[in-house]
Formats: C-alpha cells, structure tokens, sequence
C-alpha cells in the first residue's frame, strides 16, 4: 500500500541571493509526489515593523518573529510532518515549533561565519556579553533542529567547532543550478580573437569587487577585453564597459549575458558562497574568483579557473591576460567548469536531495 505524502512545511528567507535559492528548490521538488509542500517565504522588507524601535533595523528579530507566526498559522490550519527552514536568521523564535515539529535547518553560513567577513558586509561585532549572548541563542536553536544542510564544508566545520552540532546530523548540500535552462557545453562559443568577454554579476557591487574589477579593465583596454556588469549600482559607462540594470535572477536576459561571456570574474570582498558561480559553472565559463567563506569551494585551481587574494589587482589582470592570449586554455577550463558544476551543483539533483532528507524525518516523525 503507498505511504500518504507527507505534509512538509518550507520556511525560506526572502533575502539577497536566498530568493532565487527558494526559488530553484520550489520548482525542482514540486514535481514530487511523495511530498505535499507548503511554501512560507519571509519577506525581507520591513514593512510595518520599520516603525517600531530596534526591531524595524533588526532582520534576525523581524524575520523570526514572521516565521515564527507563519509557521505556527499554518501548522494550526493543516499540521506539519515536517520542516525546513532556511535561514537560522529566521529561525530564532521557533524552537518551540522546532521541537514540536522534526525540522531540517538550511544555512548558508554560521554567525560565526559571518563574522569572519564582517569588514566586507561593513558590519562589526558587538562587546564580548553580547557575542556570548548570541552564540548562547544560537546553540539553542541548533539544539532544536533534528538535521542540517548546509551549503559548504566551511559551514558545516563551523557548526560543528562552534555550536557543538554532532558532524552525524549535517549533509552539505551545495545549493544548484538549473543546468536545463544552459545551453550544453558543445553549443559553446568562446570568441577565438579579439576582446575577452568578462562578465561580473551582483547587487552589491562594493563588496563583490565591481570597482577592483573596473579598474583592473581600464588598465588593460578595450582591445584586450570588454567588460559587462551586471548590477543595480550606478556605473559609468565608458570605451569596452557596459552596465546592464534591471535583470532579474534567472531571467532570459541574464542567461544570454552568460551565453556571450567568455570568462565569469567575481573578485568579491566578502561572500558566504556565490549562487552566480554556479550559473557560470553550468554556462560553461571558466571562473576567476577570491578565495573567501564557501567559494573556496567552488573553483579548482587551474582546471576551472583561479583564485586571487582579496583586492588583488595584478593577479587579476595577470590571469585575464593570460586567458586573452591563451584561447585553448580558456575552452579547457570552461569544458571542465560545467562539468565540476554537474557533479556539485546541479540544481535539481541537490534539491532531490533536501527533499530526500526531510521526507525521511516526516516519515520517521509518523512512525
């Protein structure tokens, strides 16, 4: 006789490069048929509560106390077998449910984590009490949680040195990319002379290293490459730069600025782990990124691209150079780019696997 579906509640931060996460993993599981999803997103914004004192300027208070009521309405209406929430930022206030209901916590990053790169997010950390006050309610709300998926070794290494999770209880599961929506790696088609094509995508173009980048391309000419940034910031367009505003995430326009690049450059100052670096992946594009939080992850050293140091001009533009002079090179690392993206990060493959995760908790939860 066939098991019921179980009845699994997905809590997803509406935030940053969170939003095309939930959205990637809304349409790969709803196909399945072992499941019966209700899909809580918590909107980032603040909305009414940005007129009440601290909590309005607090994204961990706001967003906890919406997810906190989001899943406790919903759980009344028709019960949980089974959670996931993603962020732990939104999970503060829902131990209870937590405990309540067997729960697969999500995280991109730890708030120790976090903190590691907190001169990039122009963020401080707080006196010592207040830092031992929140890794006090962190510990907590991981003590709540019955597993945990995590996206990066780096994360998972933190929950376990710093918040005392068994390694048992957490499964990294890199978050993916729909490689369906990529044209295959033969239909590829890495310009053979003239311009580099570089191709930068990101909001915040401070902290992902639009300004080291632009400048990197002004120094070596609009002969040698042509730089395309994707962005909401205002930038100046001049000779071989171009700015493209107003794309949305996995939008028909920002796939066709993949499918025209030759090399995917992200010299960020701070990242948890980059979503767009698995679109270059299943683009076929080798990558030049820093080696900071989870993208230490994501590239493999001269077979899918390179690493520089934070703010590291010459090593940039030395291997921007190099892959302007060298187009066989600049074929092999993007052939080996998308095939390391479907080994790690394919979007559906990954999403099956969260589902296969909590799935097994609601199950084990009924029996």
């Amino acid at each position: 006789m066939t098991e019921r579906p179980v009845h699994v509640g997905f809590v997803l931060e509406q935030a940053l490069g969170h939003v095309a996460f939930g959205m990637g993993l809304r349409n790969f599981l709803s196909r399945r048929t072992d499941m019966r999803a209700t899909w809580l997103e918590i909107p980032f914004e603040p909305g009414p509560f940005g007129r009440v004192p601290v909590i309005g300027k607090n994204w961990t208070i706001r967003g906890s106390v919406r997810a906190r009521n989001a899943i406790a309405q919903a759980h009344r209406r028709d019960p949980f077998d089974a959670l996931f929430i993603h962020t732990q930022t939104i999970a503060v206030l829902s131990g209870h449910l937590m405990t309540e209901i067997p729960t697969l916590l999500s995280l991109d990053a730890t708030p120790k984590n976090y903190d590691e790169l907190a001169s990039a997010y122009e963020a401080s950390t707080h006196p010592q009490l207040m830092e031992w006050l929140k890794l006090a309610v962190h510990r907590r709300v991981m003590r709540r949680a019955t597993r945990f998926a995590v996206w990066s070794e780096w994360a998972k290494s933190s929950l376990v040195k710093h918040y005392e999770v068994p390694a048992s209880l957490v499964d990294v599961v890199h978050p993916g990319t729909d490689l369906a929506s990529f044209p295959p790696p033969e239909a590829r088609q890495a310009s053979e002379q003239g311009p580099l094509r570089v191709l930068f995508v990101g909001g915040d173009f401070k902290r992902k290293g639009g300004d080291l980048l632009v400048q990197v391309c002004q120094q070596l000419g609009s002969d040698k490459v042509e730089l395309n940034l994707v962005t909401s910031a205002q930038v100046p367009e001049q000779s071989g730069i171009r700015v493209h505003h107003n794309v949305k995430p996995l939008s028909k326009e920002l796939f066709e600025h993949y499918a025209h690049a030759d090399v995917f450059v992200l010299p960020t100052r701070g990242d948890c782990l980059a979503l767009v670096l698995g679109e270059a992946m299943a683009s076929s594009l080798p990558i030049i990124a820093t080696r900071v939080g989870g993208l230490a992850e994501e590239i493999l050293e001269g077979e899918t691209g390179y690493y520089m140091d934070v703010d590291d001009g010459d090593t940039l533009r030395a291997r921007l150079e190099l892959l302007h002079q060298d187009r066989q090179l600049l074929k092999r690392l993007g052939r080996r780019s998308r095939e390391f993206g479907e080994e790690r990060f394919d979007g559906e493959k990954n999403a099956h696997r969260i589902g296969d995760i909590v799935v097994d908790l609601a199950r084990r939860s009924r029996h």
